[in-house]
């Protein structure tokens, strides 16, 4: 706060245990100084309903500002398996899917939300509960905190362990997330990148509502031609259904370079 003087702290609460932690920890260190702040999340649009319940239930309970983002028109995770199918367990997709479900309204929020005008040269500061030996596997991070254009992201706890978070989470007595401990993902994002198999059977078990939007959409990619299950990419698919496969390919490959 005192190198990048932020005009406004967004925390960044995806409904997952490590978030909740950096939430909760960075409240009450911005509440002790005064400092005003927003929690922001992330509402991808094809997530668990109990995750999003749970994340608005404890905003509620602290009585947080509060914003939640979602897809621009056009670029939904509908829009984006009628058009291409579902994105497959890649890395190239889980990259994809985080700009256009998640990166882009955050954006236009910090953008038009944040800043005095669009234009100004103003910071914002944004804390996060990514952890170093998490963040490997899915976002590759290497520092604590880091600056990209005028958004900061700081993350408090990336030196955490699991451990760490459990026994912060018991001495302030803060309620789990019931979808994280039934199926071992906070379920705010189901679109299926870094996804594996047996998560389709613990979310059609455990949440068939999900698990029922989740069929919907795919009767949809079908009817456009893009017949791959969810958790599974078109090369998967094509290996052993070799006609079409360029023509997916192609599409993959706009998607990407957009």
């Amino acid at each position: 706060m005192e190198k990048y003087k932020p005009v406004k702290i967004l925390l960044m609460f995806s409904g997952g245990h490590d978030s909740l932690c950096s939430t909760h920890y960075s409240a009450a260190f911005l509440q002790a100084i005064g400092q005003e702040f927003t929690v922001y999340h992330g509402n991808t649009g094809i997530g668990i309903r109990q995750t999003r319940e749970y994340v608005y239930s404890l905003v509620n309970s602290f009585r947080w500002s509060f914003q939640e983002g979602h897809p621009r028109l056009g670029e939904t995770y509908e829009d984006f398996v009628r058009k291409c199918g579902f994105p497959g367990p890649t890395r190239q997709m889980h990259q994809i899917m985080c700009t256009r479900l998640k990166e882009r309204a955050l954006r236009q929020y910090v953008t038009y939300g944040c800043k005095s005008t669009p234009h100004a040269r103003e910071n914002v500061l944004l804390i996060t509960g990514i952890r170093k030996t998490e963040s490997k596997i899915r976002m590759g991070y290497t520092q604590h905190t880091q600056k990209d254009g005028s958004r900061i992201w700081c993350n408090p706890i990336f030196h955490w362990s699991k451990r760490d978070c459990d026994v912060y989470m018991q001495q302030f007595g803060l309620p789990r997330n019931p979808v994280k401990d039934k199926i071992c993902i906070s379920g705010e994002c189901l679109c299926g990148a870094f996804a594996r198999k047996e998560e389709w059977a613990e979310i059609k078990a455990s949440y068939p509502e999900a698990a029922d939007e989740i069929e919907r959409l795919h009767q949809i990619a079908i009817a456009n031609g893009h017949p791959w299950p969810w958790a599974s990419g078109p090369a998967t698919y094509y290996k052993h259904n070799p006609p079409g496969q360029m023509k997916m390919f192609m599409c993959v490959g706009c998607e990407s370079k957009r």
